[in-house]
């Protein structure tokens, strides 16, 4: 580990044709820099940081090049799962299931790769409900998600994929608890958007199953995230939830919003998701009109 990130940090620093002298900075000595990337001795968290801010390369970087240029493991996940959620891709979902069963199968101490299988198996359920989660994986899940104080990128990629497995209640509670949990890291742009797709999630089933209370709350305190301009897709969401829960509290031109939301998508040939946000309204438009037959 030690030799292995030390030759990452060199060949960053050659490759941005900085000397020894000007990574260390006078931070550290440029013998024990060197020391480092040639692995005989490592360096302090400190020590690392300010190596990088040296060479004006953040962290995320550091990774990216220490991983072969590719994402971390657990980033590549969420994307295959993301990729074969959209596509309602079993046969995929069900390889990656396998491979990460196999992993928590070989490692047992490791506990994330007992949390992505039931993860992944929440996937599989949201796109067939033949699949079921066992009622102790669920309570697995909750307990780690309770004992965490802070929730950072990994926990809200955990319960944003499992809203489906959880009551409305615990969807509240753990959605309020969340808002709390992520002061540390909601100012990141990455979490941030994580947490406003956490809380789509949790207003869309709320209106699905008329808990609109519940909906307008996280709605609300999403109008009072301030949402860059450029974060379109965000914004384009974000609009179609609060269109979606009008039309459902019974204003029939909401229906105008939720379309063009749904045309925006097509038109950027994201036709996956707007097949998927088309199905819920479908759903939503059939319940009410059962409740104005029951009216």
């Amino acid at each position: 580990m030690v030799k292995s990130s030390g030759k990452i940090l060199k060949i960053i620093r050659e490759s941005k044709n900085m000397s020894l002298k000007e990574v260390a900075a006078g931070d550290i000595s440029v013998a024990q820099l060197s020391r480092y990337e040639r692995g005989i001795s490592s360096l302090t968290v400190d020590s690392f940081y300010s190596c990088l801010r040296n060479m004006s390369v953040s962290l995320a970087e550091f990774q990216y090049v220490y991983h072969n240029y590719r994402e971390a493991d657990d980033v590549v996940l969420s994307q295959k799962l993301s990729e074969a959620q959209r596509e309602n891709n079993i046969v995929k979902l069900e390889s990656i299931l396998a491979g990460s069963e196999a992993m928590a199968q070989e490692f047992p101490e490791k506990k994330n790769y007992k949390l992505n299988t039931i993860v992944i198996r929440a996937t599989l359920t949201a796109c067939n409900p033949d699949y079921q989660v066992s009622k102790e994986d669920i309570e697995f899940l909750t307990d780690y998600l309770f004992s965490v104080e802070e929730w950072g990128r990994y926990e809200l990629w955990l319960f944003t994929n499992s809203v489906n497995l959880l009551t409305l209640e615990t969807l509240e509670t753990f959605a309020s608890e969340m808002i709390n949990r992520t002061q540390f890291y909601n100012n990141l742009p990455e979490n941030r958007r994580r947490i406003i797709k956490m809380l789509l999630n949790v207003v869309g089933v709320c209106i699905e199953d008329n808990h609109l209370q519940v909906a307008m709350k996280f709605l609300n305190y999403i109008d009072n995230t301030k949402i860059p301009e450029t974060d379109l897709y965000d914004r384009v969401l974000i609009k179609y939830h609060k269109a979606l829960y009008s039309y459902k509290v019974g204003n029939p031109h909401a229906r105008n919003d939720i379309e063009q939301c749904l045309s925006t998508f097509e038109y950027l040939d994201s036709f996956a998701l707007a097949q998927k946000l088309k199905e819920q309204f479908e759903r939503i438009q059939l319940t009410v009109v059962a409740d104005l037959q029951i009216e």
